[in-house]
């Protein structure tokens, strides 16, 4: 019997979003003395990554919108 779509949707967030939450620590290994920035690119990569959040964000309300009923009176 195949894997069911939540099963599915399941496995395949956990690990996404684990890989995607490995590479923001890796970001912010950034924040060491070693590096040298300034503040403008600072505010560049945290500008970047909270539009992809939002896009995330959007990108689920999407279908919740949809399921949504006609407003009725």
């Amino acid at each position: 019997m195949g894997e069911s779509r939540e099963d599915k949707f399941k496995r395949l967030a956990e690990k996404r979003v684990n890989v995607a939450l490995d590479k923001i620590r890796l970001i912010g290994n950034l924040a060491s003395p070693q590096y040298a920035f300034t503040p403008e690119q600072i505010e560049r990569i945290i500008t970047a990554l909270q539009s992809a959040v939002t896009d995330v964000e959007e990108k689920f309300q999407k279908p919740l919108q949809r399921n949504m009923k006609k407003f009725e009176l």
